[in-house]
């Protein structure tokens, strides 16, 4: 197989992932508007959905803590790999049990808070897919090779990606402690 082949091949995984992933969103959303969970489930989808925050947000930041480390050259790019390669599975299954504890916590999605909020874990869910591409390109990369050898759209890339990583996750932390306490 070419490496043309390899990356269209690539480009159409993305493409059924970030199908996957808003469909999986879509469903939470509708499943949230019509499901009227017993009292006694709320308790145990709130513990859920906090775990599954812990782990899914915790597992991005080690990935990113260590993608820190090696942009100031701290470490190498076959750390995070190796730290990628480790965490990705935390933060997918966090990311799913925030989904499908959150469509059992009755979300008011009258207020735009809520609306920010699922926002929010849409662009964090869709940002993780676009991540791949920087991962397959990190893959490729000698295990010491150094981030200010990349190119400037590849450093650019993995930046941004950090960024808009950082500003969902915790925009959806502040708004859903707000909603939770307010």
């Amino acid at each position: 197989m070419t490496i043309r082949e390899k990356r269209a091949r690539s480009r159409r995984r993305r493409l059924v992932a970030y199908v996957g992933v808003a469909a999986g969103w879509a469903l939470t959303v509708w499943a949230a508007t019509v499901l009227t969970p017993p009292d006694w489930l709320h308790g145990i989808a709130l513990f859920v959905h906090l775990a599954s925050l812990v782990v899914g947000l915790g597992a991005v930041l080690m990935i990113e803590w260590h993608a820190l480390l090696w942009a100031t050259g701290w470490s190498s790019a076959r750390e995070l790999r190796q730290a990628d390669r480790t965490m990705i599975l935390p933060v997918w299954a966090g990311l799913g049990g925030l989904l499908l504890s959150g469509a059992l916590l009755e979300p008011d999605l009258e207020q735009p808070a809520t609306l920010v909020k699922m926002a929010a874990v849409l662009v964090l869910a869709l940002n993780g897919v676009a991540l791949t591409h920087w991962t397959q390109a990190l893959a490729r990369l000698p295990g010491n090779a150094r981030f200010g050898s990349l190119p400037t759209r590849a450093r650019a890339g993995f930046v941004a990606s950090a960024i808009v990583s950082q500003v969902a996750w915790w925009t959806a932390v502040i708004v859903g402690l707000m909603n939770s306490t307010g």
